[in-house]
């Protein structure tokens, strides 16, 4: 079901309905929020992004709602809809890079740190997206601050299942977006 729903295009949808226009042929081709932004308009790249990330959330609600409690169990339902945002079954296994669609999934998991992601994401894009030490040091921040929101105020337990959980949609961001392990092997050359 998480596949399914995270397969829904946003983009493909808004763009064909306001302007007729498939959005995997203008642009950049990337059927995700910042193409529509700036192609079809910021307002409309919002309520995609939106809607993405919102995609991200809902099969881990179902999920919970049956009684699915455990953190990594409801990561790997949110991992699902990511999947199906990067490889849509409508799309023909193509799709957009997941980054709102794990921003869902970071908000559904660790509502505390889900600001931070959004500050950790803009300073990464602002200084070099690329670069494995600005990446690297993102996710030691990252990490010290969820011991800290989590570890500390919660228990250990919760701080480890959050960790593996972090982990495990880290490896997924790899693996739907293996260009950005290409760039950064040729910038360390």
């Amino acid at each position: 079901m998480g596949y399914i729903i995270g397969s829904v295009s946003f983009a493909y949808l808004f763009t064909f309905f306001l302007t007729g226009n498939d959005i995997r042929e203008i642009g950049t081709g990337n059927p995700g929020a910042a193409n529509v932004a700036r192609n079809v308009g910021k307002k409309w790249g919002i309520i995609v992004w939106v809607g993405d990330t919102i995609k991200g959330i809902i099969p881990m609600v179902f999920a919970r709602n049956i009684g699915i409690n455990n953190i990594i169990l409801l990561t790997i339902v949110g991992i699902s809809a990511i999947f199906g945002h990067c490889y849509s079954v409508f799309l023909r296994f193509k799709g957009g890079k997941g980054a709102a669609t794990t921003g869902g999934v970071v908000l559904f998991l660790m509502p505390i740190l889900f600001p931070l992601v959004i500050i950790l994401w803009f300073v990464a894009q602002k200084i070099n997206p690329r670069s494995p030490k600005v990446l690297l040091s993102c996710v030691f921040f990252f990490f010290i601050c969820m011991f800290f929101a989590y570890g500390l105020r919660a228990n250990m337990g919760i701080f480890l299942q959050t960790s593996i959980a972090t982990i495990l949609l880290i490896i997924t961001g790899l693996l739907v977006n293996p260009d950005v392990v290409k760039d950064m092997r040729k910038k360390n050359r």
